[in-house]
């Protein structure tokens, strides 16, 4: 009778055990397994914050080579009064981009990066409200500039203007 007697006090303390975790379980929910948490969105990666001289300098040429300043003015440089300034691009284009107006268009862009690029190879995406005569029209870029500019030429003008009001 003791194997007996031992063999109950196990029962007893497994079964102890058992209504603890089936317990312990009901409190946490019932033994589900936990809702998976949604990943963080995915942040833009940081832009450059520094353009080398050379692409700066290639950038202005292309800039002078494509006639950008018969349209656009950047102070000390270019002197277009037909299109918007662009002396202060970066954080201009940080505000459009934050901007209702913005969100609301065409555009797609979410960095100062892609914004410029975007304003120059689809123009029509988002056409600021004002150039240095009036309201700026649709089709007051060239339309046909992506078909013009090199992907080099593309990519050293993006970066000398990204370097614009910063």
């Amino acid at each position: 009778m003791t194997n007996s007697k031992h063999h109950t006090g196990i029962r007893y303390t497994l079964l102890a055990i058992a209504a603890g975790v089936a317990l312990a379980l009901t409190a946490c929910g019932g033994g589900s397994a936990p809702e998976p948490t949604q990943a963080p969105p995915a942040t833009p990666a940081a832009e450059p914050t520094k353009v080398s001289a050379d692409v700066v300098a290639k950038g202005k040429e292309a800039f002078n080579k494509y006639g950008c300043q018969a349209c656009h003015a950047i102070q000390g440089f270019a002197e277009g009064a037909v299109g918007p300034a662009l002396n202060n691009l970066y954080t201009d284009a940080q505000q459009i981009i934050a901007s209702a107006e913005y969100k609301s268009s065409e555009g797609k862009a979410t960095t100062v990066e892609g914004y410029i690029r975007e304003s120059i190879l689809n123009p029509n995406a988002f056409v600021v409200a004002q150039c240095p005569t009036g309201p700026c029209p649709k089709g007051v870029m060239i339309q046909n500039f992506k078909d013009q500019i090199s992907e080099s030429e593309l990519e050293a003008l993006i970066g000398y203007l990204m370097t614009l009001g910063r």
